[in-house]
């Protein structure tokens, strides 16, 4: 008796220091959602079962001739106070009941239990904290269970001993003693709104009355195991976001190359490769522009980088993704263009919001999360602040060069943007080319051209050189007179 109180003393006395610094730490991490955020109501039932000194079998319980199964019911208030945990108070009534068919008696007992208990998200807690369909968790809590028992014969019912009928110190004159649940759940998210979990507890009594007998084994056990129905009480479901797709192919929105002789699906597969290997090309480029300066440096002049995780065309209270992606930062919502965009984050180097662009990748399922700069509060592309950066160390700002005027002459086109920001020095310092870049623009597109050839052969060689480097839609273009002209007039 003096082990189980001091147990349930300190387990109390820990229950309340881990409540207070949780309620401590969620205050610092969620924003000011109303009195009913977190919070959820659940109804339950199930199975109780009495683990006590009378019974046929120690494990199995019996149906027949005074069934051991009795029923139970219960409602629980429910409080998440962090991702992982969550508080509940819980009201449980029922009844148990067990057989010793040997010595001719059994019990029925009409059981009321009040707890306080906490659950921790198992799976969350090794794979951290999302949305997921399927949680596992474990529970653990402290309360009072209040009960009347009536001890009779198996054969006739006749009264042998009971407790509770007006004698304890309980509701009603109850018998009233200590319980310390514990057990196992799977809870189930059915919706915004709705959850389903079964869960399977055990209750240690600080008693050995509970049966109305008296023997060897200090404390009597029973279980409540249920199913239960949660509402989670939650502001109307938002609209799902509306991401635009270009924020969902690559990092940053990069114009197709023209495509030759293709059908409609060769070219859609063609320009996402072609996305994603410009794509992975300014990366690297960024990177190294990262490594040239110290840990902390930067290389980019009022420049600061963060993380967009959305997009929108009407304006979304910013919670509602740090709920959808189980994000404790703060997201900020800034508009442009029609356009409501959802960022965390703030960087002065561009790898240190690429690693935690990964970390949302891989730990809060953000998919088409991307890095996006800004400078003195304006939006850039990569692409734009990476040949800024080639232009300033070339001290210069180089004029464009035109393409020599001949009679007949071949080149490599090797990309086309609308976005004529992007100088032919940072694509030739992209991609790492020897020969001359020419800019040219015609029907609302920026083309890059490279070389100047007298005769096919010799930008054949360019054009394989650029596809074994992986741009494999390099094409060759001819000129006639400096006016581009189809390839097959100039070879006829």
């Amino acid at each position: 008796m003096i082990f189980y109180k001091a147990f349930t003393n300190r387990l109390t006395i820990a229950l309340v220091v881990v409540f207070l610094s949780l309620q401590a730490y969620s205050q610092e991490i969620k924003e000011n959602k109303g009195f009913w955020s977190g919070w959820s109501i659940n109804i339950n039932a199930g199975p109780n079962l009495a683990y006590t000194d009378i019974d046929n079998y120690r494990f199995y319980r019996v149906f027949s001739n005074n069934s051991e199964w009795r029923l139970g019911y219960g409602i629980m208030l429910q409080k998440r106070v962090h991702p992982l945990i969550q508080l509940r108070g819980q009201i449980m009534n029922g009844k148990l009941s067990g057989t010793k068919r040997r010595y001719n008696y059994w019990f029925e007992a009409d059981i009321l239990e009040t707890s306080l208990s906490g659950t921790l998200d198992l799976i969350g807690l090794f794979g951290g904290a999302k949305v997921r369909r399927a949680n596992f968790y474990g529970m653990l809590g402290i309360g009072f269970a209040q009960w009347t028992t009536d001890l009779k014969t198996h054969d006739n019912n006749e009264p042998i001993s009971g407790n509770g009928h007006n004698t304890g110190s309980g509701l009603w004159g109850r018998t009233m003693e200590a319980v310390i649940p514990f057990g196992l759940g799977l809870d189930f998210n059915l919706s915004y709104h709705w959850n389903i979990n079964v869960e399977a507890t055990l209750r240690l009594v600080n008693s050995d009355v509970l049966d109305g007998k008296e023997a060897e084994f200090e404390y009597d056990f029973y279980s409540y195991n249920f199913v239960g129905v949660t509402y989670k009480f939650k502001k109307k479901r938002p609209k799902e976001p509306i991401i635009p797709p270009e924020d969902l192919i690559a990092e940053e929105p990069i114009a197709p190359r023209p495509v030759i002789e293709k059908t409609p699906q060769e070219k859609r597969v063609i320009v996402n490769e072609e996305q994603q290997n410009l794509l992975k090309l300014l990366q690297e480029r960024m990177l190294e522009e990262d490594a040239k300066t110290g840990m902390y440096d930067s290389p980019w002049k009022d420049v600061e980088f963060t993380v967009q995780v959305a997009a929108a065309r009407t304006a979304i209270d910013p919670s509602i993704f740090q709920e959808k992606f189980n994000i404790s930062g703060e997201i900020k919502r800034t508009h442009s263009e029609g356009w409501y965009y959802y960022t965390i984050g703030t960087y002065v180097k561009y790898w240190r919001a690429r690693e935690y662009r990964n970390i949302l990748l891989t730990r809060n399922n953000t998919k088409g999360a991307f890095v996006v700069g800004f400078k003195n509060g304006k939006r850039m592309l990569l692409s734009e602040l990476l040949h800024h950066n080639v232009d300033q160390r070339s001290g210069q700002q180089v004029a464009e060069k035109q393409r020599p005027v001949s009679k007949k002459s071949f080149s490599v086109q090797v990309m086309a943007t609308r976005d004529g920001n992007i100088s032919p020095l940072a694509v030739r310092e992209m991609y790492e080319i020897d020969e001359e870049v020419y800019k040219e623009f015609e029907d609302g597109w920026y083309r890059y051209i490279v070389g100047n050839f007298m005769n096919y052969n010799e930008a054949s060689k360019l054009r394989n050189k650029f596809r074994m480097r992986g741009l494999r839609e390099a094409f060759i273009v001819g000129y006639k007179d400096g006016r581009r002209v189809p390839i097959k007039s100039l070879r006829d």
